[in-house]
């Protein structure tokens, strides 16, 4: 089977967050399973385009990428180059899986596959939640272009999802279609040696874009109020004038850390040293922290707005509240009061997320539950190469 997976932007452009992560962690694990992978993406990275030749190939990772570059920035990605060479190329391919939406990489990639025929998968990565539609500066615009082009469009594709929250949403707002529900493919990295202080201070931690959809203000506030000692680390970028503006609204700002963006094995180590992950979003279509965390064997407080805090809930992993300053702060009080039973929830979430997030086994149902749906002779032609 060969893959064709299209998405405005790749593998090094971490400055998307949680989309680059689920795209490259996706593709690199159906390569590794056997599936012949090509992504097709544009040059983005934010304000600065990476300044890669038109076309530029690469191996990285084990996937072949190309690069095409773009004419206008964030967010439409406008990439005529892209466009051409899917038209040009298409035919090669048995399957394309288009990620994201609101951009012209995207919506013009759903285009060609319709008018060629070729069997194609979107996932929207959260662009039709309702946050989106409710709080952008461009949201009447997408309300009207969503009712007068792409609705239609919409409900004759399959439309892949992560949790079945945000399929229910698509089926009401599109009723009649097609939608299959998947988890985000992450890459479960080893769990690495944790330190472990005895003493009473509770270790919280952040991973993400420093953001205002993050609602960073609640969990400040919610400290604010508390009696008992902590630390809480933010690991990931933002604009300076609001990071600022978190520092300031706490008042104890010297409890709150700020290191950039942390990758690789420095991520985890922090990840493993805290006693708890928070993320409590406004909105979140999956949240991939989750699993980086729970990798670690790290517990959760989320609020309800997080993707996977059901699957949390419905498995004890950690703590789920309303997006509420006084529901936070009850549930930081309830963690620090509890603490002495985080070690053997540790060991509870880390065998639970091996369990359910394999990469063997997310690429088995990926095929079978997803690809087989527009491309019935879907399968794996590379065999995967023994140790012996």
């Amino acid at each position: 089977m060969r893959l064709l997976i299209i998405a405005a932007g790749y593998k090094p452009s971490w400055v998307y967050g949680g989309p680059t992560i689920s795209i490259s962690s996706m593709a690199e694990a159906l390569s590794e399973e056997g599936v012949d992978v090509t992504v097709m993406t544009t040059n983005a990275n934010g304000q600065e385009d990476f300044t890669f030749p038109n076309g530029h190939q690469v191996i990285l990772d084990g996937v072949q990428v190309q690069y095409y570059r773009r004419w206008f920035g964030d967010p439409m990605s406008i990439s005529p180059l892209h466009t051409w060479a899917l038209i040009k190329s298409i035919r090669q391919y048995d399957i394309v899986h288009i990620n994201g939406w609101w951009n012209w990489v995207a919506m013009m990639s759903l285009i060609v596959c319709k008018v060629t025929g070729i069997p194609h998968v979107l996932t929207t990565r959260g662009a039709l939640s309702e946050y989106t539609f409710q709080t952008r500066r461009t949201s009447l615009i997408k309300r009207i272009m969503h009712q007068l082009f792409f609705k239609r469009m919409l409900c004759n594709t399959l439309l892949h999802v992560t949790t079945e929250e945000e399929a229910q949403r698509f089926r009401n707002a599109l009723p009649g279609a097609k939608v299959v529900v998947l988890p985000n493919i992450i890459h479960l990295y080893a769990p690495v040696q944790r330190n472990t202080v005895n003493d009473d201070l509770l270790r919280l931690v952040f991973l993400g874009r420093i953001d205002p959809v993050k609602n960073l203000e609640l969990m400040v506030q919610a400290l604010n109020s508390v009696k008992f000692p902590y630390q809480f680390i933010l690991i990931g970028d933002g604009k300076s004038e609001y990071v600022r503006g978190i520092l300031q609204k706490s008042v104890s700002p010297e409890r709150i850390q700020c290191t950039g963006a942390v990758y690789g094995d420095g991520k985890y180590k922090l990840l493993a040293d805290a006693d708890v992950l928070v993320l409590v979003s406004h909105s979140e279509n999956f949240g991939n922290v989750v699993i980086e965390a729970m990798s670690q064997g790290t517990p959760v407080l989320l609020t309800r707005q997080v993707g996977l805090s059901n699957w949390v809930k419905e498995n004890h992993l950690g703590w789920i509240i309303e997006p509420d300053v006084a529901a936070c702060k009850e549930a930081l009080e309830d963690i620090y009061a509890h603490r002495d039973q985080l070690d053997q929830m540790r060991t509870q979430v880390l065998s639970k997320v091996e369990q359910d997030f394999s990469t063997p086994k997310l690429v088995s149902r990926y095929i079978h539950e997803c690809y087989q749906q527009v491309y019935p002779a879907a399968k794996l032609i590379k065999p995967k190469m023994e140790v012996v």
